[in-house]
């Protein structure tokens, strides 16, 4: 997995991830995610993701909860189903791109 963080001329943070996102990678995510500054929602975008198991999606649920959370998707993101039924489109905006 990797992620990088950058902070937008509006004040926003995107964090784009790639790879597999699995609970033994929560940890660093969770760091990284930590380092994003910014106003206003977290915008995460999920387009390289190829795996998100089920501490990735709690901890993007955490994330809406205390922060919000915009979450960004591209054409045949992997993980567009998993996203979908996990309930997290009620918690997040969801934006395909």
């Amino acid at each position: 997995m990797t992620v990088e963080v950058a902070t937008n001329p509006d004040s926003t943070a995107t964090v784009r991830i790639a790879g597999e996102v699995t609970s033994e990678a929560e940890f660093a995510l969770r760091d990284a995610l930590g380092t994003a500054g910014g106003t206003g929602p977290l915008i995460i975008d999920l387009t390289g993701v190829t795996h998100l198991d089920t501490a990735g999606l709690e901890l993007l649920k955490e994330l809406a909860a205390e922060r919000g959370l915009e979450v960004v998707m591209g054409p045949g993101c992997r993980v567009f189903s998993v996203v979908q039924v996990s309930g997290l489109c009620d918690d997040a905006t969801v934006q395909c791109r």
